[in-house]
């Protein structure tokens, strides 16, 4: 079987070399597609041998990401003439086969019959407990410092597809009419594994706000991209509220993935989504993930 993995980057270097650590270690360069939203330099240096393609970027453009998601979706529907299955995710977003079930994340895709046309990891999302957790140390694995999740159903996309197929802005729902969750396949998202880190990266961000032409506001990015600096820091605080659950109860995702499964349901706009809880508690990560990333 043949598989396209591809992602998307602006400003992304961390990630982008987390990124490409991974998904190198399943499968040749010649099959990773890394697209620059403008110029990135230093893309195309860190993914030599791989397809790295450049878009225009347009930062006055107000639908600046329903623009880029309606380029994603054609470009990965195109690339399923020539692969199996094509694999997009957000350079901060990394899928894994649960290390329980094997570690042949390719031998598994393979595995799946060619009659899940599209296919749903569960999202969980990396979260730095700052008052239990140290400072990230670069120079060591991530999955060795980070041991809290939570289940987010915004980051639970279609985002394994055989078929051509349109996404929603961020991947979040698509016009792909049934849902197959895999239970051994997860999306991590690693936007908060560090909080000096995101919180630095999200400053960044706002300063790409700019007021148009009638003297109003517009705010480039959609999720926690949207949210204003207090906001931002409020809501990053309160993951240290979280309750932790005990690791014998923790990795226990049976209600999360029964609610994604009994909500999906279509539009009038002829997308199909679920519906995009969050859970407020933490599970520990197990033993056998460390070293994944």
């Amino acid at each position: 079987m043949s598989i396209a993995f591809v992602t998307m980057v602006y400003n992304d270097e961390f990630f982008l070399d987390v990124w490409l650590r991974h998904y190198l270690k399943y499968t040749a360069p010649e099959n990773l597609y890394v697209i620059t939203h403008g110029p990135q330099p230093y893309a195309h240096e860190m993914a030599r041998g791989c397809n790295v393609i450049e878009i225009d970027r347009d930062p006055r453009n107000p639908r600046l990401d329903q623009d880029r998601f309606a380029h994603l979706s054609k470009f990965c529907s195109e690339l399923t003439a020539s692969y199996d299955r094509v694999i997009w995710n957000d350079v901060d977003e990394i899928i894994l086969l649960d290390p329980k079930y094997g570690s042949d994340l390719i031998g598994y895709m393979e595995s799946i019959p060619r009659q899940q046309q599209v296919i749903t990891p569960l999202g969980l999302e990396i979260v730095h407990r700052a008052d239990l957790e140290s400072d990230y140390d670069y120079g060591r694995e991530m999955f060795a410092q980070r041991r809290y999740v939570r289940f987010n159903g915004w980051y639970t996309k279609p985002n394994i597809t055989g078929i051509p197929i349109i996404w929603g802005p961020d991947g979040h729902g698509s016009s792909h009419d049934q849902i197959h969750l895999d239970d051994r396949l997860y999306t991590f998202h690693l936007k908060w594994f560090d909080q000096s880190f995101h919180i630095n990266r999200h400053r960044d961000r706002l300063k790409l706000r700019f007021n148009d032409d009638d003297g109003n506001e517009v705010i480039v990015g959609a999720g926690s991209w949207a949210w204003s600096e207090s906001t931002y820091l409020i809501i990053s605080n309160s993951f240290l509220r979280m309750n932790v659950l005990p690791p014998r109860r923790s990795f226990d995702f049976g209600p999360q993935r029964e609610l994604v499964r009994s909500s999906f349901r279509g539009g009038s706009n002829g997308m199909y989504r679920i519906s995009w809880s969050v859970d407020g508690t933490l599970h520990h990560l197990p033993e056998r993930f460390v070293g994944m990333i």
